[in-house]
């Protein structure tokens, strides 16, 4: 009885630290909101909004817009320390 109650335990806490962590979405509206705040076609309250506790899928696409963004960033010569 003793070791699932630990099990049960670490698993609460397993949960807690991954909601915790910071997630691909989260840095893709910080990256956005620092380097492209006020550019046209770039909402920083609708990006949150959008993106608000977003699914699994949602932040792997997330971290491919990121992705994306920084690429498009680097070739247009766009400097940004987010």
């Amino acid at each position: 009885m003793r070791k699932i109650a630990l099990g049960a335990v670490a698993v609460i806490l397993g949960l807690g630290v991954a909601c915790a962590q910071d997630q691909p979405c989260d840095r893709y509206i910080d990256y956005m909101c620092a380097c492209h705040d006020g550019e046209e076609g770039f909402d920083c309250a609708e990006l949150a909004e959008t993106y608000a506790n977003a699914d699994a899928s949602v932040q792997n696409e997330c971290a491919l817009e990121l992705q994306d963004q920084k690429d498009q960033d680097d070739k247009d010569g766009v400097e940004c320390d987010a």
